[in-house]
């Protein structure tokens, strides 16, 4: 079955043996990729869509910040099923946003404080990866300390599931994240 490159000229398209030489040459000549070749066929969500995501997408996050004592430790949240269209009005404007069409795959990264700032806006919460305990306490998504820079990772994905005589396709987003607990002494 021949996979053909919808990203190089219409033209002179490039078909390669297997997807994996296609994912390939993706990379090499296609890297940071934003042209979604069936964007015309996606549904557009409402806005109450967008900021219903916004608000579940918090809360999710909040339950899984959790105040174990431990080094940072990496985290994923996943929701299920996640609109194709959702993924590209929320993170097509972003620098970072990047698409390969070989693997159905978008993919979007923010890094550091920067980063966190620019999510805090996008998801009009600033304090959307953090969450308090009244004795100072603060489990948060880890972007950036003395050490180091980190970045965090949002994934979208068809998947498929089968069940006997059955199929089922559907779009799943993965947030991949680092946490870290620590105490704050509020100023008087």
């Amino acid at each position: 079955m021949p996979f053909t490159c919808f990203l190089c000229s219409a033209n002179t398209p490039k078909i390669f043996s297997s997807k994996n030489s296609l994912s390939i040459h993706e990379r090499t000549f296609h890297p940071n990729n934003k042209i979604i070749p069936h964007s015309r066929c996606l549904t557009s969500p409402s806005l109450y869509d967008i900021h219903h995501f916004k608000q579940s997408f918090v809360m999710q996050l909040k339950a899984r910040l959790q105040f174990h004592r431990s080094e940072p430790r990496a985290k994923t949240l996943k929701m299920e099923p996640f609109s194709e269209g959702l993924f590209i009005v929320l993170f097509y404007n972003e620098p970072t946003f990047q698409y390969s069409p070989a693997k159905r795959i978008y993919t979007c990264k923010f890094k550091g404080g920067q980063g966190y700032e620019q999510l805090g806006i996008l998801f009009d919460n600033k304090n959307w990866g953090s969450k308090k305990r009244r004795t100072g306490t603060c489990a948060y998504v880890l972007m950036q300390n003395a050490q180091q820079t980190y970045d965090v990772t949002f994934c979208w994905k068809e998947r498929v599931y089968k069940d006997s005589d059955m199929q089922l396709r559907c779009g799943s987003m993965r947030f991949e994240f680092n946490v870290d607990v620590r105490d704050f002494v509020e100023g008087n």
